[in-house]
């Protein structure tokens, strides 16, 4: 007899955390992908709500554009003073 096979069946066949593994691996990896796609699926949501945000801060349109709009109505506040002193004249622009 091959004193091979007499040491092979004595070992076990997976220690604890194998065994289980590979017993219920797949319903795990199938779970955890599900997961993956949902939560790439919100951060992408995420992600174009942010630069909807951005674009209408850069436009000054929008909830995220009026935040804007009080750092131009600053710039916009000393120019007018300027414009209401001395009016432009057409008669200087057109020949």
């Amino acid at each position: 007899m091959d004193p091979n096979v007499l040491a092979a069946a004595a070992q076990p066949a997976a220690p604890g955390l194998i065994d289980w593994i590979t017993q219920y691996g797949n319903i795990v990896a199938f779970f955890g992908q599900v997961l993956y796609w949902v939560a790439l699926v919100v951060l992408l949501a995420y992600a174009v709500w942010q630069y909807k945000r951005w674009v209408n801060f850069q436009l000054g349109t929008g909830r995220s554009g009026r935040l804007r709009a009080g750092d131009v109505a600053a710039d916009d506040a000393d120019a007018a003073p300027k414009a209401k002193k001395k009016p432009v004249s057409i008669e200087e622009f057109v020949e």
